[in-house]
């Protein structure tokens, strides 16, 4: 073959490759943000819920229980809301199915995991 064949067949591979990984990336981004307030009762447990919210082990589980990619799913980030008695949870996934998914498994099995000593409810919820 000859040097400009050889070259040329190079570039197309290296195309190929660089496009199948931007591919790839698009994909992975999440298209639908679903962010939950949950109200915590007693108030004084929020902190303890966040840390429960926040560990792999629930990210894992509500994960599993949705169907939601693990890589998606350890993104779950828990934190307090200003101002206010309630917690925010926020997570990227891929469809609006996903998402409901997740949204009906995440106060059931958050409650599970903080075994009794915290009533949990979900007082608000948006799929974006």
């Amino acid at each position: 073959m000859s040097r400009k064949i050889k070259t040329g067949l190079a570039l197309v591979v290296c195309g190929l490759l660089a496009g199948s990984f931007l591919m790839m990336r698009a994909r992975s981004h999440p298209a639908v943000t679903v962010t939950l307030h949950i109200a915590v009762n007693p108030k004084e447990q929020s902190e303890f819920v966040i840390a429960q919210a926040n560990s792999a082990k629930f990210k894992y589980m509500v994960g599993k229980k949705s169907g939601v990619r693990p890589v998606l799913a350890q993104k779950l980030s828990v934190k307090t809301v200003p101002n206010s008695g309630l917690l925010e949870a926020r997570l990227g996934v891929q469809t609006k199915d996903e998402a409901q998914r997740y949204v009906a498994a995440f106060i059931e099995t958050l409650q599970g995991l903080c075994a009794g000593q915290v009533q949990l409810a979900l007082a608000d919820q948006s799929i974006r």
